[in-house]
């Protein structure tokens, strides 16, 4: 199978796959890093950046260094697996309850 491009193509595809390498090559390198800024270790949690400050608010581990905070990895692991809690079943059948009238 042949595909045909003209120029502009090409080019808009080029550009495409760069930009896909150059984010994984962050992301890779971003991953390695021990310590991470709000806007980082929230897209490592998969979370919102606000969510990070609620976080923080309730007690998670921040390091303060000279204004800057900075998030460890593991630390906030460690804190979030502390307030892990069992899961409750939610497959209960639901009571339904009615009056009969005469």
């Amino acid at each position: 199978m042949e595909f045909k491009l003209d120029e502009s193509q090409e080019t808009e595809i080029k550009t495409y796959v760069l930009n896909v390498v150059r984010d994984a090559i962050k992301q890779a390198t971003t991953s390695s890093k021990p310590y991470l800024n709000r806007k980082e270790i929230a897209k490592y949690f998969g979370v919102a950046d606000s969510t990070i400050t609620y976080w923080a608010s309730l007690g998670m581990p921040v390091a303060n260094i000279d204004g800057r905070k900075l998030y460890g990895k593991q630390s906030i692991t460690k804190w979030l697996a502390s307030h892990e809690m069992p899961s409750q079943k939610q497959n209960k059948k639901s009571l339904t309850m009615g009056v009969v009238k005469d």
